[in-house]
């Protein structure tokens, strides 16, 4: 394996000397520049062409996500982002993950901890891994991203067999999806493209640290024609509602005289995410059976892939994100190599599979 080639970029100096030898600690990772400011940033991006960027938010000249837009515009790289644990910092790293960043980590109080040094390098290596040239079949840059939509909106107009204007059913109750690196960016364009008659309520996992998970949900119900929220549990899952899961609590789905609800809990300890994938579609295989559509895109790792063969197994409809347009290809991947899919989709068409599998054998209500 070739050295991974790292840009670090932050307007403070303590961080400018003290990253490059916890990065360079790893045998497997250079540093080739350290950058003050995002126009410094963009220049050297250009010049040295490196594998990966550790990017600041707060800088003078040029902040963050200005230059943030700049790369993937001008020199797309894989970008991670150093982001503050405030409700801030969680905001403007949703953000950076919409216009293209592969993932981000939180600034420790002390970058000398062990867990922030496994953390740092664990996810350079992971955003080497990413794709940011193909994503959705297009580049990650925000203009590109708004074409993909409007071609989307464009297209929806063709679905075969497209739902009456009316109230419908469903022969399905409930749409599932779990995703990890790449899948804020995911979770926006498909949301974003789903109709708000949509017949069914929705359960998400997307994996993510603790003090990011109401700001992705909060930006999900910005963009979407759905009520997107964080889960609480306890919640009746009904059409058009969205329940995103806490982090560091799994969510799953029950039934209870005869109507769905979320639960959150903190088992299995064991889990290595929480929340889980496979914990969420588990339940929903067990709980909704056939009347179950589940969908995995991009992330690392296999997780989802167990639980999503459990509802194709009883019965339910399941996705995948194709590898083409996946950041990261591994769950996926992990779901269609262990037999749990039925559909494989490229990101931009995933919104009209999951509504072919709600109304494919619907009817107009009433």
């Amino acid at each position: 394996m070739k050295q991974i080639r790292v840009l670090v970029v932050d307007d403070s100096p303590f961080l400018r000397r003290y990253l490059p030898p916890i990065l360079e600690a790893d045998r497997d990772i250079k540093v080739v520049g350290t950058a003050a400011n995002g126009l410094e940033a963009i220049e050297m991006v250009k010049r040295l062409r490196p594998d990966v960027v550790t990017l600041d938010v707060n800088m003078p000249l040029m902040d963050g996500l200005t230059a943030l837009r700049r790369i993937m515009q001008e020199a797309p790289t894989p970008v991670l982002m150093l982001s503050s644990l405030t409700s801030e910092g969680a905001e403007v790293t949703m953000e950076a993950l919409s216009l293209g960043a592969v993932d981000y980590i939180t600034k420790p109080v002390d970058i000398t901890f062990a867990v922030a040094r496994k953390d740092l390098l664990q996810k350079v290596k992971t955003a080497f891994a990413a794709k940011v040239k193909t994503v959705a079949g297009v580049n990650v840059a925000a203009e590109k991203f708004k074409r993909l939509i409007s071609d989307l909106s464009r297209e929806t107009a063709a679905w075969p067999g497209k739902p009456p204007a009316g109230p419908w059913t469903s022969p399905k109750e409930l749409v599932a999806i779990g995703a990890s690196t790449g899948g804020p960016m995911a979770l926006q364009l498909v949301l974003r493209n789903l109709p708000p008659a949509i017949p069914v309520g929705l359960v998400i996992v997307q994996h993510i640290a603790e003090g990011f998970s109401k700001a992705l949900a909060d930006r999900l119900n910005a963009i979407s024609p759905l009520e997107v929220r964080l889960s609480q549990g306890q919640e009746l899952v009904r059409p058009g509602l969205g329940l995103v899961a806490p982090a560091g609590k799994h969510l799953t789905v029950t039934r209870m005289n005869g109507k769905l609800y979320t639960a959150l809990s903190d088992a299995p300890a064991a889990s290595l995410h929480r929340p889980s994938v496979d914990v969420l579609f588990s339940s929903v295989a067990q709980t909704c059976g056939a009347k179950a559509c589940a969908v995995i895109m991009t992330g690392m790792g296999n997780d989802g892939a167990r639980g999503i063969k459990e509802v194709r197994d009883r019965g339910g409809a399941t996705i995948a994100q194709d590898e083409a347009t996946s950041v990261i290809f591994g769950m996926p991947k992990a779901a269609i190599n262990g037999g749990g899919i039925d559909i494989v989709a490229p990101l931009e068409k995933i919104p009209g599979e999951i509504m072919q599998v709600l109304y494919r054998s619907g009817a107009k209500a009433g």
